[in-house]
């Protein structure tokens, strides 16, 4: 609807619903902990010894959790990300875990697909490190926005607003 100039915009509320919040929050926790079990029983394991019997079923739960998360993500880019973006909300701190995020996919699929000792030593180490720095940066973007709109829960209204053009 244009009317001299000015366009009427229905603006949402961008923060994620009940359900695809808890299950955001139980995709980054059973990430972490799956990535953090795999990485102890890797690490503690003698170089000459067999795997732990777990390792392999840490591995398939993690990437299992992460295809879901992916996909979770990607519902989320239309009306949470890109509708926050536009509306120049909270942009700092989810920038920087949207680029986390982006970063463990990356190089997870490196983890899975790159050869090469030394590449792939080094797709691990930006992999654990983009991994456990993600949940506090997912705090910091989460608390970021709860300040934002004044510490309390938006109600999830639809608003119309009218903006230039």
């Amino acid at each position: 609807m244009t009317r001299r100039g000015r366009i009427a915009v229905l603006q949402l509320s961008t923060r994620l619903g009940g359900p695809r919040r808890r299950g955001l929050y139980a995709l980054v926790a059973v990430l972490v902990a799956t990535g953090a079990a795999w990485l102890w029983l890797h690490d503690m394991r003698p170089a000459d010894s067999l795997p732990s019997p777990i390792e392999p079923w840490m591995m398939k739960l993690h990437g299992a959790a992460a295809l879901l998360a992916v996909y979770l993500l990607g519902t989320m880019l239309h009306g949470h990300m890109l509708n926050a973006w536009h509306r120049r909300q909270n942009r700092i701190s989810g920038g920087v875990a949207a680029a986390a995020v982006l970063l463990l996919a990356a190089s997870g699929y490196g983890l899975y697909y790159f050869g090469g000792d030394a590449l792939r030593s080094a797709t691990e180490w930006l992999h654990w490190v983009a991994g456990f720095a993600l949940p506090p940066l997912l705090w910091w973007h989460i608390r970021s926005g709860r300040l934002a709109i004044g510490g309390h829960a938006s109600s999830g209204r639809a608003r119309w607003r009218r903006r230039e053009r």
